[in-house]
């Protein structure tokens, strides 16, 4: 899904983390080699890039806090992972904070608590790394999926159900975009058998399906690969094995309609599996 803070289609989040991650990592070396050579200047720069890498840190979070909450779908294995990311982080700023304050000032050198507590932060960073790149690798957050005939990937918010959710001249064949209608997340598109809507979050682990892609009138979810029949909701393939929700189409003139169907309620079914 297309990162919603970024330059151009370019993420500002994984660009901006590389400056904080290398000037923290690297006061954690100069600091080793400041205390077994003696070397009170490069000590006092282990300082200073405590203090820059908490500048950029908090910077480049400005951006990852957008995507977590504006991207990453709700309820999904993404979000949660999401989540510990982000503790993760705060606690690597919690440790750098820490021993930037003990010692002061950058004349001080570093002693066993200083070097435990910057220690403590690099390996959470490595920790916290493994999340962010699975998230990016995985989950595919803030990753831009262009394919032959795709529309440009958009999401409208409705807030009633009586609203169109869009033209029907809008979608070509194989196309969708994610319909927000009061909380639930649906996803539109038109396949062969004319224009469909379905739940966007695939039952596996939660993975949006309006960013997947639509052959013939099967949607596949851009995370596992889990397939499914957009105009029954059925299974066509695993990991997934509960079926997807599907909603009634009604085109009024060349306005496209979204309802329930009948006895079905609103919201979107189920809680997904934390994968």
């Amino acid at each position: 899904m297309r990162s919603r803070a970024s330059i151009g289609s370019h993420p500002l989040h994984p660009m901006m983390v590389a400056f904080p991650i290398g000037l923290l990592v690297t006061s954690f070396l100069f600091d080793l080699i400041a205390r077994w050579q003696n070397m009170p200047s490069l000590a006092a720069a282990a300082w200073y890039c405590i203090i820059a890498g908490l500048i950029g840190a908090t910077i480049a979070a400005i951006p990852g806090l957008v995507d977590l909450f504006s991207v990453v779908p709700p309820n999904s294995s993404a979000r949660s992972r999401g989540y510990r990311h982000a503790i993760l982080n705060a606690l690597v700023m919690v440790a750098f904070i820490a021993d930037a304050a003990y010692r002061g000032t950058p004349s001080v050198m570093a002693d066993n608590t200083s070097l435990v507590l910057s220690a403590a932060g690099v390996v959470l960073i490595g920790f916290s790394g493994w999340l962010g790149a699975t998230l990016v690798y995985r989950n595919q957050i803030a990753v831009d999926h262009r394919y032959a005939n795709a529309a440009p990937y958009r999401q409208v918010q409705l807030g009633d159900w009586n609203q169109p959710v869009c033209k029907a001249s809008d979608l070509g064949e194989g196309q969708m975009f994610l319909a927000d209608i009061q909380g639930a997340r649906v996803a539109i598109g038109r396949c062969s058998e004319g224009i469909v809507a379905f739940g966007d979050q695939c039952t596996h682990s939660g993975g949006p399906l309006s960013d997947g892609a639509l052959v013939g009138c099967t949607v596949q979810c851009p995370w596992h690969g889990s397939q499914f029949d957009v105009v029954t909701g059925r299974v066509v393939a695993g990991p997934a094995g509960e079926r997807i929700q599907t909603y009634d189409v009604v085109t009024r003139g060349d306005d496209v309609f979204v309802y329930p169907k009948r006895g079905q309620d609103k919201s979107e079914p189920g809680q997904t599996k934390v994968a």
